[in-house]
């Protein structure tokens, strides 16, 4: 009996075709092999490795990739062949019982041929057993922990190995055996220097591994049944073909650039020439590790593209991941991205992924109206398929050659989750860029630290973006591997250069842009913010004299109650931003369809060459990261000052010609004292109001920056940047707030920073050898929390028309809305006057033009 290594079922279950294990096995290590020779792959390999890396030695690997699937030798395993067998088992935890039982695991040793290996590795003993663990934990994790492992499991599971019938498992253990010698010959009768086994390299080993198994495992494309001749030469040349039609192998592109990059407007298709930022990071030459801060709208995405494409050029990286804090901002960055790749590389151009779960398109097309396996019908179908396969699943989103993402992606490949290790081998052939990095908290800050420097360690590039990052946050970010030895005082500070660029161990480099627009902006302090009724007055004089206003709330329910208000009066009802003509807030909660619908509007009502004439956008933090949008007047709740500066980049963005000077009014709370809002332990005690010390954590900040605001200094940005960053951030300027609560208040926040930081570090992947642990369940959930990242989709139970005239079939719930419901589909939808009634479980939902909301159960 031949053993099996993929089925081929009917409808019924049935089994209609056979893929030989060896077979199989042969077609994942032809795939890891080829992967091997993509040269930013192998840069990494010999980083892990601490040497150089042979062909003789990249076949010893790629043996141990052919071993992966030794687990489905077991006739446990086999007997799945048949629908109706009882007796059966899985492929990865059995292996346990076959290395660990003495017996089992020298019939292994025997028919598999180890002892032609002794030689690989300075270890032996120890690290042909490591690399035949780390091969079968193929699925995404560690397969199994040594000292974990259950007497009675082992015993029941080692009996899956001894002979039945006819069937012997070690006879197929014998034919992989035997098909490794016969793919790679080099492997055993070549000579090469032992290599001493790193967890570096067992891991980065795995994740290569898990890629190959995935490309090595499709069927429709690259890997069918059966093929003419020998499988062996047939599989290597098949594996080269799908690393190229799927993008990994991105030759071709870079051969598109051997005469030269092309110029900046022919990249951004811009009448103009680069600004000195850009100029500085259009050079391969660079540190790998590198801080750009730059004002907001001042071209940081173009020169980051620039980075890219000189490394591209140069061989130092292989592809570009450009991670960004909400999915919002990524959808509004992947079109500039997709447009700047397809003309620099035209014909050439690798895939290009929007890396969103849910929102996944490549080469701008969503990858949901690609056509199905079942529909191709042409080579060019079959080709768009292909080019889309990084887009079939969020774990392969880091493979495409070029992707706009959220940071979690990039932070899943160093945290105990599923196929982080094969996000890790993808991710470190990249450079990895981070936008608006000021806006992590401390967990994420110390997580996305170590994953950087990870990176980094494995040979990888980063670039990380801010608008003005603080010199305290600089400081840690510069040293990714260990807290920094020390960081600026309060005037040296405040007189760093800005714009800047600066990398590890040198002294930021001032990059002015003597082209850049001073803007003066006007800030009137308003205390007003538990009484949104009271800007309705200065509203209907804004609208009257033709301004656009914005208005950015710190919360949901504060942009809807707004709206709400301005909706009822018939001046703003008439100027309120609208999508369809329905009147509506900007924010998070909207129908994936309705969200892209209005983001789309929002860009076309307020972005660039956009219309003249009043307009009242009302909405959250949504509005302040990304998308391309121009004010002249904007009233904002209290907020630390980063993210005022952030919320401020949205005034006088383009030259739109002579207009009244920008304005942003900050609404503050009546009490001066924020410390009102602490119990004496140092704990928010009360309040909530706009989020102060529940969005936003630590009061202290938004403290100086609400006095700050009291003061309506003016203020011309980006002059005024670095100071005004560095006055409500700087461990000096908090340290002024001396009174009982407020240190009370900073003894706690240092201990949450150390629980964070503890708790980040325990998220970690150990550098332990495989065998040695196992990953702990809902850290991915826990990190999605963390982003704002774990909605709920909820199935509405056919298509429903929405407030803006789409058919909509699900809805997203957010995290904080959804806590303990387990069902996936509303029991009950209704429609009421333009409104969709949800129930789910005990939960009860609206869905309006203003978004969702919830309800009582009786009311409407």
């Amino acid at each position: 009996m031949l053993a099996w290594g993929k089925l081929l079922l009917d409808e019924e279950g049935a089994v209609v075709d056979r893929l030989s294990l060896t077979d199989h096995c042969v077609d994942v290590a032809s795939v890891f092999r080829e992967l091997c020779d993509l040269p930013a792959i192998r840069r990494n390999l010999e980083r892990e490795a601490g040497r150089p890396l042979s062909g003789i030695h990249l076949d010893r690997l790629a043996v141990f990739a052919l071993l992966h699937d030794i687990g489905k030798c077991n006739h446990g395993f086999q007997a799945k062949e048949d629908a109706r067998a009882q007796s059966v088992a899985g492929h990865v935890r059995e292996v346990a019982a076959l290395l660990a039982d003495e017996d089992l695991r020298q019939q292994a040793v025997a028919a598999l041929r180890l002892e032609d290996m002794l030689c690989w590795f300075r270890d032996p003993q120890t690290d042909l057993l490591r690399m035949l663990v780390a091969s079968v934990s193929h699925h995404g994790q560690p397969a199994f922990v040594w000292d974990a492992l259950d007497g009675l499991a082992a015993a029941r599971d080692a009996t899956f190995w001894r002979k039945k019938d006819a069937y012997d498992p070690f006879v197929a253990l014998a034919r992989l055996g035997r098909a490794a010698h016969e793919a790679f010959p080099l492997a055993f009768d070549g000579q090469a220097e032992a290599l001493e086994l790193t967890p570096a390299l067992e891991h980065r080993f795995a994740g290569l591994l898990m890629l190959a198994d995935w490309l090595g495992s499709h069927r429709e494309a690259f890997f069918p049944f059966h093929q003419a001749g020998s499988r062996i030469p047939w599989a290597r040349r098949q594996a080269r073909r799908a690393l190229s039609a799927v993008g990994l192998d991105i030759d071709q592109a870079r051969q598109s650039l051997a005469n030269g990059l092309p110029s900046f407007a022919q990249v951004f298709g811009l009448a103009a020439e680069p600004k000195p930022l850009q100029s500085a990071l259009a050079r391969a030459d660079l540190p790998p590790l590198l801080i750009a801060e730059s004002d907001t709208g001042s071209g940081k995405t173009e020169a980051a593209l620039l980075h890219f494409l000189a490394l591209f050029a140069a061989g130092e990286v292989d592809g570009l991941y450009f991670a960004l804090p909400t999915r919002v901002a990524a959808r509004e960055i992947y079109g500039r991205v997709e447009s700047a790749m397809r003309r620099t590389f035209g014909e050439r151009c690798p895939p290009v992924l929007l890396a969103v779960p849910g929102y996944a398109q490549v080469d701008g097309e969503p990858a949901g109206m690609l056509p199905a396996h079942g529909q191709l019908w042409h080579e060019a179908d079959q080709a768009r398929r292909e080019r889309a396969w990084c887009a079939e699943r969020p774990k392969r989103f880091l493979a495409a050659a070029v992707a706009v993402g959220t940071i979690d992606q990039a932070l899943f490949s160093g945290i105990q989750v599923p196929h982080a290790h094969l996000r890790a081998a993808c991710l470190d052939r990249s450079l990895l860029v981070v936008d608006e990095v000021h806006s992590s908290d401390t967990y994420m800050c110390y997580l996305s630290r170590r994953v950087l420097a990870r990176h980094l360690a494995a040979g990888g590039r980063a670039l990380l973006l801010s608008a003005t990052l603080g010199s305290a946050a600089r400081a840690k970010y510069l040293s990714p591997a260990q807290r920094p030895s020390g960081m600026d005082d309060f005037a040296t500070a405040v007189g760093q250069p800005y714009p800047a660029l600066c990398a590890p161990g040198s002294a930021l480099r001032r990059l002015p842009d003597p082209d850049a627009r001073a803007k003066r902006v006007r800030i009137r302090a308003l205390g007003t913010m538990d009484q949104p009724e009271a800007l309705l007055p200065g509203l209907r004089s804004a609208i009257l004299a033709g301004r656009r206003v914005m208005v950015v709330l710190n919360t949901v329910a504060r942009a809807i109650a707004l709206t709400r208000l301005a909706d009822a009066d018939p001046l703003l009802r008439a100027a309120l931003f609208a999508v369809n003509g329905q009147a509506c807030p900007h924010h998070g909660r909207f129908a994936r369809a309705d969200r892209e619908l209005l983001d789309k509007t929002v860009s076309r009502c307020l972005g660039k060459g956009s219309p003249a004439g009043a307009v009242l956008l009302i909405g959250t933090q949504t509005l302040e990261q990304s998308l391309d949008l121009d004010a002249d007047w904007l009233i904002t709740d209290l907020c630390p000052i980063d993210v005022l500066l952030q919320r401020i980049g949205r005034l006088h963005r383009h030259d739109r010609g002579p207009r009244p000077e920008a304005e942003c009014s900050v609404l503050l709370p009546e009490e001066p004292e924020l410390s009102s809002l602490l119990r004496n332990d140092g704990e928010v005690g009360r309040g909530g109001m706009a989020g102060l010390g529940f969005v936003y954590e630590d009061l202290r900040i938004l403290q100086l920056t609400r006095d700050w605001a009291v003061g309506e200094p003016p203020i011309e940005i980006p002059r005024d940047n670095r100071f005004l960053v560095e006055s409500a951030t700087h461990p000096e300027r908090l340290a002024t707030l001396t009174a009982p609560k407020w240190k009370a208040h900073a003894d706690r926040l240092e201990g949450r920073e150390y629980a964070q930081a503890s708790a980040a570090d325990s998220a970690l992947i150990p550098d332990k050898p495989f065998g040695d642990f196992r990953f702990p369940h809902g850290l991915e959930a826990n990190l999605s929390t963390r982003l704002g990242l774990n909605d709920r989709t909820l199935r509405l139970g056919g298509l429903h028309g929405s407030p803006f005239g789409l058919d909509i079939d699900e809805i997203n719930l957010p995290g904080h809305l959804a806590g303990g419901l387990t069902a996936e589909e509303a029991h009950a939808v209704r429609s009421w006057q333009d409104t969709l009634l949800i129930d789910v479980g005990s939960l009860h939902f609206r869905y309006s033009r203003f978004g969702l909301e919830k309800r009582d159960e009786s009311a409407p």
